[in-house]
This record gives structure tokens, C-alpha cells and sequence, in this order.
């Protein structure tokens, strides 16, 4: 897939990343207290870096992958959720505690939900190209033309992903863009206008990944609800472009 700079970092990555830190200090906090250790000893301190130092690696990994939006972020999150489940129910059959075994149900069920609105935010068309680096564009299968605006500026490309939520668009040419700009789509002899924001952009700035806020009809312009609305009912998809 086409490397990606994101420009503006999600809740979910950063509450994930967070997640992973905490999901570290759950295994270390479980075995202080199994032990009867204090957490603040300075002794122990050094110990756990002995204990679970293969851990903390994939942790730190994981972290990196999902800050950087790389394509095994996830698989990366669920290896290092997985490893500390592992090791507190590791635990758990040398000495079982009642604590420990309610503290893992809800590290469990927290770690499940992270993970299913990753893989939706993941899937969001804004941050997903649909189409590799390598592959030759001109021409595509079809291509539906788009002018982006800002300021007193404009620059031309094409589709190549869309949601409700947001789209994806590869440039004619190179282009820095501004946070935010006007999208112009033209489909089936119709003009669909979207004010949107730039979250994500390729390293060689010809791809973009933009996101819509959620706008009403408009009786007086097409807006992106419903140039939606009209490529469902054609059944358009992505993946016909390819």
C-alpha cells in the first residue's frame, strides 16, 4: 500500500497506544501484588525489567506501528494484548486469585472493543488508498474526476476510495496542501461540493486521504450525502476501479 503521512491522529490510535502502556502496568502491578511486593520498590523495579522485558518489547513495537498507521498495526495490538493475557493467566495456574481473574475480564472485554473500532478506523476510506504504489494509473478501469479548491488555487486527480465518511483521491500532480479545502466531484453530468479536511497525505504527495464532517442536504448544490446515495444506487463501488 501507498506509505502514508496522517496528518491528524485519530482518539482510537492514541487511546490504543495508551491502552498498551496501561495493559504493561496491569502485568506488572498483577505480579507485585500476587508476590506481595510493593510496586515502588526500586528493587522490583529492576526485577520486572528481567521479568518482562520480552513483552515490553513487542508493547513498544506495537505502539510505533500504530502511531505510524502501518498496515500490521492491528495484528501488532492483538499479538502484545494477547502476551500479557498469556502471562497473568500464566500466573493464575501457579496461584489463582479472585482479583486478578475480574481485573482480566475487563482487560479482555476494553482490549475486544479497541480492537473492533481499530479495524473500523483502519477501513475508513480516507486513510486507505486502494491502490499500491506500483500500479499503473493511466488509465484506470474508470476514473470519476475531482477538483480540489483552496484559496485562489485548484489542482485536478480522480477517486480511487470512498465511504460515508470520507475519500480517498490520487493528484495529476504534486501538490502541499492546506488543513482544509473544497472538494468538486463530477459524476453523471453532476457537480458534488464538500467542504473537507486533509488527514492523510502519500510521502510524494500525490495521493490524499480527506475527511467529511457530516452535512445536511442542500437544495441549492449536490453535497457529498449525495453523490453517496447516487454511486450506492448505481452500485459503484471502489474496487470497480481496479
Amino acid at each position: 500500500m501507498e506509505q502514508l503521512k496522517v496528518k491528524k491522529k485519530d482518539s482510537i490510535v492514541i487511546n490504543t497506544s495508551i491502552y498498551l502502556i496501561l495493559a504493561f502496568l496491569f502485568l506488572y502491578l498483577q505480579h507485585a501484588y500476587r508476590h506481595h511486593l510493593s510496586p515502588f520498590s526500586l528493587v522490583y523495579i529492576k526485577k520486572s525489567a528481567e521479568l518482562f522485558w520480552y513483552i515490553a518489547i513487542p508493547i513498544v513495537i506495537s505502539i510505533v506501528l500504530l502511531w505510524r498507521h502501518h498496515l500490521w498495526a492491528k495484528t501488532a495490538f492483538a499479538i502484545s494484548i494477547s502476551m500479557v493475557g498469556f502471562k497473568v493467566v500464566e500466573g493464575l495456574f501457579i496461584e489463582f486469585n479472585k482479583i486478578i481473574v475480574v481485573a482480566l475480564f475487563f482487560y479482555i472485554v476494553i482490549a475486544f472493543f479497541l480492537y473492533q473500532l481499530l479495524a473500523y478506523y483502519r477501513a475508513l476510506a480516507s486513510i486507505n488508498p486502494n491502490y499500491e504504489s506500483s500500479d499503473l494509473f493511466n488509465p484506470l478501469l474508470r476514473q470519476i474526476p475531482v477538483t480540489l479548491e483552496f484559496g485562489e488555487n485548484s489542482c485536478q486527480g480522480f477517486l480511487t476510495n470512498w465511504d460515508q465518511e470520507g475519500c480517498f483521491l490520487r493528484l495529476n500532480s504534486l501538490y502541499k496542501l492546506p488543513h482544509k479545502l473544497q472538494v468538486k466531484i463530477h459524476f453523471h453530468g453532476r457537480e458534488f461540493t464538500q467542504i473537507g479536511e486533509v488527514v492523510a497525505q502519500s510521502v510524494e504527495l500525490q495521493g490524499i486521504g480527506i475527511r467529511f464532517k457530516e452535512t445536511p442536504k442542500d437544495l441549492k448544490v449536490f453535497n457529498w450525502s449525495e453523490f453517496m446515495e447516487l454511486v450506492q444506487e448505481l452500485g459503484f463501488q471502489p474496487e470497480r476501479l481496479r
